[in-house]
């Protein structure tokens, strides 16, 4: 399917270069919705329910999947969000923004309790991320307004997904494509918290004298001081994307994106400072404190650029082949114990970090700012080959991804209010450097997959893919340890899958689904002196799920239920450098989930999505900590006459907290349920409105204005712990209370 959609956008970029949703580069689970000519038109045909529900089921769905489109992030996102914020509006999915609508790393999302490491980000179909533990960064890469799709596949996928952690599902993120029309579109942004937001994106439109090639550029600024206290943010991204037909059957692609960010963060606030300061406070403007802004502040730079060439061979015959290169650079600073340091006027809680230092390895502790000053420098290199061959009776495709990651990460013990030298108090007459480590990551995945359709609707689709990790360390000094060690292993399993898809009719299709997905162990299995290759195997799941899709022009549905048994769970035992690793049972999730927009002839939609998941370990019976039980979003659309309003409920939770809680909030809201605390569901609920002027002049088609107002209930309960500090207190995250952003967009067409 994903290279029939290929062939698709290259006949369309050789007449006018890319204008479709159709995604310019071959990914797994492609999901435009397929059909009749008349059913495919519905997700693209205005007032139609497929055009206007925030979350979409494909019909072409094997597993259950979820699209958001360009529509839904321009109408009722903010600029500054990001792709945790979009993918939050599909069933399962949570994520929580502490410091307002992207203005800081989110916490997540999950999906059905599957934590940030535990399923795939890709952007243009290539897996990215952290090789130490596969996580992302959501405010790293790119910008909201880069990305003209995002597709959430709660599953392995079929053999032809790629990822280090097919294990949980996958987010994929599409990049816009060039628009058919040379236009200049200036647009900003403004509102709580002194955001600022202003960008420039410039489309060639289809260039004729160059056999359609059309282009897109964007540039982009965001600065906010945050919702927190001064937990500021500031970042510049670049984009630029070329897409260029090469003779009737060939189009290649060239991608481009820089993004330059500096922000100060927010760790979390203690019960006791939430209940003194109010539920805003973060950081400090004392230069004294360990929780000063300027000592908890993050420099980032990331790059990510490929190129793509897709060629339709002919006689059934399809060609997709990409080689890419991304890079992260973080350099960062944080205080020892930030939010640990107790109230002003009371005694340094027991277990906190004081600020005393130590200048030379033998000197006396005197007053200062302890910390810690760290890098992780990364860079990805690799390719993706597809290659399928069509026939009367289905398709066999098959092809590969290698990727490899060279990652250096250095933390060090330093005064913070002395120009950041070295703090010999910390570790004692021991190094200041807590970690100094060279690491690689090699990953190789092999697949071939076969699509039989016996009969007319119905497609049989069998896999197997290789999934292949290599892991290499060579640490001067090694986190933890803090001491010379170098480790390799190797991981790998074969990941069979089988997914059945039958289309009823041009409008339902019905499909299940039984796969299997892999997580290689993480590198903190190294951390220790007590190394147990061989007692570590690498986690994995298997899947059964099975759901339908309908799309009509006033109805659109789909759901899903599912079973997934994750097993050889990682473990340890022992503490510090004789931490022993090992497998411990698994974990089943389970749940049902389903999204429904139905719209009527006068412009008004109505919508709702929803996920119920279960989430308990097999060997205790334990729920998983901070995995959501229940998600949901729903609401009401207005869409005619160039007017845009939407409102929506967003419901989250319960769910079983990190830590068991202390002081104020050991019973309200993280307390009553063991293991450790537990929220009760929360709400927000946001509105967005907008209007469009439509053509008022030849140049000036569609200029639009757009007002969201987020939490107009002006919740502000504790809804998240994000671990404690050295003493043991909770770090809370607290909800947001109301913000409004006001937004304009200048299309020029010339």
């Amino acid at each position: 399917m994903a290279f029939a959609l290929a062939g698709l956008a290259l006949a369309t970029a050789t007449a006018h270069a890319q204008t479709s949703t159709a995604p310019v580069n071959l990914d797994l689970g492609a999901v435009l919705a397929t059909g009749t000519a008349d059913t495919a038109l519905l997700a693209s045909t205005p007032g139609t329910a497929p055009n206007e529900a925030p979350s979409l089921t494909p019909l072409h769905s094997t597993q259950p999947t979820s699209v958001v489109s360009k529509k839904t992030i321009e109408n009722q996102l903010i600029g500054t969000q990001s792709f945790a914020d979009i993918a939050k509006l599909t069933p399962s999915v949570s994520a929580i923004s502490p410091n307002g609508p992207g203005l800081q790393e989110a916490n997540g999302p999950t999906i059905r309790g599957f934590s940030d490491g535990q399923y795939n980000v890709t952007f243009d179909g290539i897996p990215f991320g952290d090789s130490n533990d596969f996580t992302h960064h959501s405010t790293s890469f790119f910008t909201a307004s880069q990305i003209g799709q995002t597709i959430v596949d709660r599953g392995p996928g079929t053999a032809e997904t790629v990822g280090d952690a097919t294990f949980g599902g996958t987010i994929s993120l599409r990049t816009i494509d060039p628009a058919a029309t040379r236009t200049f579109t200036p647009y900003g942004e403004w509102g709580s918290y002194d955001t600022n937001l202003g960008g420039i994106r410039y489309d060639t439109g289809s260039i004729q004298s160059a056999n359609g090639t059309a282009a897109v550029v964007d540039a982009e600024h965001i600065q906010s001081n945050g919702g927190l206290t001064f937990t500021g943010q500031e970042r510049t991204n670049f984009f630029g994307k070329i897409v260029i037909p090469v003779g009737d059957n060939t189009t290649v692609t060239l991608m481009t994106d820089y993004q330059k960010l500096y922000q100060n963060f927010a760790t979390g606030t203690t019960s006791d400072q939430i209940g003194y300061y109010g539920p805003s406070y973060s950081n400090s403007s004392d230069p004294t404190q360990q929780n000063y802004y300027k000592y908890n502040a993050d420099h980032i730079v990331t790059d990510m650029n490929y190129i793509d060439v897709q060629s339709n061979f002919g006689d059934g015959w399809l060609y997709d082949g990409k080689i890419y290169t991304y890079g992260y650079y973080h350099h960062g600073l944080n205080g020892a114990d930030a939010n640990g340091q107790g109230l002003p006027g009371q005694p340094l809680p027991a277990g906190a970090v004081p600020n005393l230092v130590a200048y030379t390895p033998t000197g006396a502790a005197v007053t200062g700012v302890p910390g810690q000053q760290m890098k992780m420098d990364y860079r990805s290199v690799g390719t993706i080959q597809r290659l399928q061959k069509d026939f009367d009776w289905g398709d066999i495709k098959t092809g590969l991804w290698f990727d490899h990651q060279v990652n250096t990460r250095f933390q060090q013990e330093v005064i913070l209010n002395s120009g950041n030298v070295p703090n010999y108090l910390a570790n004692g007459t021991a190094p200041t450097i807590d970690r100094l480590q060279y690491n690689q990551l090699y990953t190789f995945q092999p697949y071939g997959q076969v699509d039989y359709k016996p009969i007319d609707g119905l497609t049989l689709t069998a896999g197997l893919k290789y999934a292949f990790f290599k892991r290499a360390l060579k640490a001067p000094f090694n986190q933890t340890t803090q001491s010379p060690q170098g480790f390799e292993h190797n991981y790998d399993k074969m990941l069979p899958s089988f997914e059945a898809k039958y289309d009823v009719n041009p409008n339902l299709s019905v499909y299940g689904q039984a796969a299997e997905g892999f997580l290689a162990p993480n590198l903190n299995t190294f951390y220790t002196n007590q190394i147990t290759f061989n007692s570590v195997k690498p986690e994995n799941t298997v899947n059964l799920q099975a759901g339908f899709a309908y799309q009509g022009p006033h109805l659109a549905m789909g759901g899903d239920i599912y079973h997934i048994h994750f097993q050889n769970y990682i473990n340890h035992t022992g503490s510090g450098t004789n931490k022993i690793f090992y497998n411990q049972g698994g974990v089943i999730y389970r749940g049902i989930e389903g999204d429904t927009t139905y719209s009527f002839d006068n412009g008004l939609s109505l919508f709702v999505n929803a996920g119920y998941n279960q989430a308990y370990q097999t060997s205790t019976n334990l729920n998983i900590t901070q995995a959501p039980q229940f998600t949901s979003n729903f609401g009401a659309i207005y869409d005619k006459n160039g007017i845009y309003a939407s409102v929506m409920d967003q419901w989250t939770g319960g769910e079983y907290s990190g830590t068991t809680g202390i002081g104020a909030y050991a019973n309200s809201p993280a307390g009553g349920k063991s293991p450790g605390g537990w929220y009760n569901p929360y709400n927000v609920v946001n509105l967005a409105a907008g209007y469009t002027f439509n053509h008022l002049s030849p140049n000036l088609s569609q200029i639009k204005v757009k007002l969201n107002v987020n939490n107009i209930t002006n919740q502000k309960q504790a809804i998240f712990d994000n671990g404690t500090d050295a003493a043991g207190q909770t770090w809370y995250y607290v909800l947001g209370g109301t913000s409004a952003f006001v937004s304009l967009s200048v299309p020029i067409n010339f």
